[in-house]
């Protein structure tokens, strides 16, 4: 029964994340309960394993935003907003293109001649802002700023 559980848990999530929407329990059919094993759970369960559902898709929708943050320009309908996060380091590479790694995970490069200064006692809070036409500007507390792309 638990494994039954669990593998639907899992199809529906995968379900439901394609979608951006929560699987819906009631709309299923008796049969589709039936093979599932949902026949045997309470109304009680069924609505909390729904609601579980709904929670774990806001869970889904806000961390597959906040990893596309940045990317928006590629999508449609984007909303860009504000990123701030701390970078935890700067690097320049052969051709001498600066890069940004923040502890987000994200990656950003300078397209514009400009640099971040980095705190040398620690990693330092930094602000991504939308500018025009789609570009980002990334600036430090108190600094001045520097035109970036997303790579990663």
């Amino acid at each position: 029964m638990t494994k039954k559980l669990f593998m639907l848990s899992a199809i529906l999530l995968a379900y439901g994340s394609v979608l951006a929407k929560s699987p819906d329990l009631t709309q299923m059919t008796e049969e589709e309960k039936q093979l599932t094993g949902l026949n045997k759970l309470t109304a009680d369960e069924l609505n909390m394993l729904s609601q579980w559902l709904k929670n774990r898709q806001l869970i889904i929708d806000r961390e597959t935003r906040q990893r596309n943050a940045g990317f928006e320009s590629r999508q449609r309908g984007g909303d860009r907003r504000n990123i701030r996060a701390r970078l935890d380091k700067q690097y320049t590479d052969k051709l001498g293109r600066t890069y940004y790694e923040l502890d987000n995970g994200q990656i950003w490069k300078a397209v514009s001649s400009g640099s971040v200064y980095l705190e040398p006692d620690g990693r330092q809070l930094i602000t991504i802002e939308p500018a025009a036409l789609g570009s980002w500007q990334m600036q430090g507390d108190g600094n001045r700023s520097v035109k970036v792309k997303r790579i990663k």
